[in-house]
């Protein structure tokens, strides 16, 4: 079962995430284009306030909003350009890469 481990808010509503099979990298949440309850995340004091549930391995805010692991699991395996990925040690809060480029 995928689970989250560690998330991290940045800024423009991204998060630093870490799976529990070693996938890390940068999700972004884009509450403007999911709509509803999400628009709340825009306000980054709320956004900020993100936890991992022990229980489910999702990340939450407060309200009730939250998101499927392995639906972000899915998104960030499956495509670099959408996802920003980077290795976790190669990882920023701007998501610069650290490695020299060749």
């Amino acid at each position: 079962m995928i689970r989250i481990v560690s998330a991290k808010p940045l800024s423009g509503c991204r998060l630093q995430v870490v799976f529990n099979d070693g996938l890390a990298g940068i999700f972004s949440v884009e509450p403007e284009q999911r709509g509803g309850v999400f628009l709340k995340l825009l306000d980054a004091n709320i956004f900020n306030a993100v936890t991992v549930n022990p229980d489910f391995g999702c990340v939450e805010w407060p309200g009730g909003i939250d998101l499927a692991p392995d639906a972000m699991h899915q998104t960030m395996s499956g495509s670099e350009s959408e996802a920003e990925l980077h290795s976790h040690m190669a990882l920023r809060e701007d998501g610069k890469s650290k490695l020299p480029r060749h």
